[in-house]
């Protein structure tokens, strides 16, 4: 057992004489990165996706009715965030839509509150030249309102049928009266019966910080590279002598994740102090638990990579492009939101994405014990298989 801990004292002294190759590649790499993360946050934080709608209304001359109507749709919260109704004359519209003033033209139907009541339903026109997002976007609001509407009058009519069935015609009228009142009442008023969040692509975070605990993770992969002569293989004469002091390929793996992760962590908490003194971070003990946890699944990825490789050159290569495919698969380059579908479903089982959690959880100062324990199982997992490998 003593020479197991005076081993773990070597390992520890080996390790701390790579940290000013470590912290000088740690700081090139947080620099560069870090100008990355600031654009793709100011990338994703940028001009709104969509504009506001431009729809130039013909109305008919003698019915007073299909004006209020269209008045009435253009101030329904759904569609007056995103319309812009100007009423106009036939040839102001065309010249309008031709100068590019407006996105399309709607005309409306002479006696359409009149068709809407006796099921007649005449159609509205529209004319969307473009093929933007603006032009998809009003088409599915006329899409909706259709079946919106559609399924009011299903309603009345199947009423209207019932009655006629059971011989109380004269109840159709009053019938007709209360449904519209019904409908009229959740339609028009809608927006009240929806929650309103808002969404953002990065998450709980804003997207800089998205980036930056993005960029940290990879700091603290690829960070390792220049202490990648710590974690070559020995001689098997080396291994043999180990092997007689009852040291075996267990606990060489154990005491160099633990000797390489705490010179990760003292690195992260330099770094993390920067982020504390930004304001982006707290300090608290759930934070510099989160650090231990990453720098810990940093460490036995890394020894798992190098001890697969056998190499230094191969290691640092299967290092480099591993770190680099599970932050894109986590989410970590580009958000999962953007990704498809079968990614977004593999991305919670990565180890990258534990530790991107991980990051996010310091920053927001929260407690998510599954996190941890799905880090700390990582951890464990890449440890043994590393451990295995070198005994192989």
């Amino acid at each position: 057992m003593a020479a197991r801990f005076y081993f773990l004292k070597l390992e520890f002294k080996r390790a701390w004489k790579r940290m000013p190759f470590v912290a000088a590649g740690a700081v090139v790499l947080m620099l560069m990165l870090g100008s990355v993360a600031q654009t793709a946050g100011t990338i994703m934080r940028g001009e709104e996706a969509l504009g506001r709608i431009s729809i130039g209304v013909v109305l008919p001359e003698k019915d007073p009715m299909a004006e209020i109507a269209v008045r009435m749709l253009g101030s329904l919260d759904s569609v007056d965030s995103l319309c812009d109704f100007y009423y106009m004359e036939e040839e102001e519209a065309n010249k309008a839509l031709e100068q590019g003033e407006i996105l399309g033209i709607m005309w409306v139907p002479e006696g359409m509150v009149q068709g809407i009541m006796n099921g007649t339903n005449p159609p509205v026109s529209i004319y969307l030249p473009q093929k933007g997002l603006e032009s998809v976007v009003f088409k599915e609001l006329t899409m909706a309102g259709a079946r919106t509407l559609s399924a009011a009058q299903a309603g009345i009519y199947a009423g209207d049928q019932l009655l006629r069935q059971t011989g109380q015609e004269e109840k159709i009228l009053e019938l007709e009266s209360e449904l519209n009142q019904i409908y009229m009442a959740y339609s028009l008023p809608r927006i009240h019966y929806f929650k309103r969040e808002q969404v953002s692509a990065s998450g709980e975070v804003s997207p800089f910080v998205f980036y930056g605990i993005s960029a940290f993770v990879l700091v603290l992969l690829l960070g390792i590279i220049p202490a990648s002569g710590y974690l070559t293989g020995e001689s098997k004469a080396l291994d043999q002598k180990l092997g007689i002091l009852g040291i075996g390929p267990l606990w060489i793996s154990f005491a160099r994740v633990v000797s390489l992760g705490s010179l990760l962590v003292v690195l992260g908490l330099l770094f993390g102090g920067v982020f504390v003194r930004a304001g982006y971070l707290g300090a608290s003990w759930v934070a510099f638990v989160c650090l231990v946890f990453m720098c810990l699944a940093a460490a036995s990825m890394a020894l798992f990579f190098f001890e697969c490789a056998g190499t230094l050159m191969g290691g640092v290569m299967l290092l480099s492009a591993a770190s680099m495919v599970l932050l894109f698969l986590s989410g970590g380059m580009i958000p999962l939101i953007f990704l498809p579908d079968g990614i977004r479903q593999a991305a919670p089982w990565l180890p990258v994405s534990v530790m991107l959690e991980c990051g996010k959880m310091a920053v927001l100062g929260q407690v998510k014990w599954k996190v941890w324990l799905h880090a700390g199982l990582y951890s464990g997992v890449f440890f043994i298989l590393a451990a295995g490998v070198r005994k192989r």
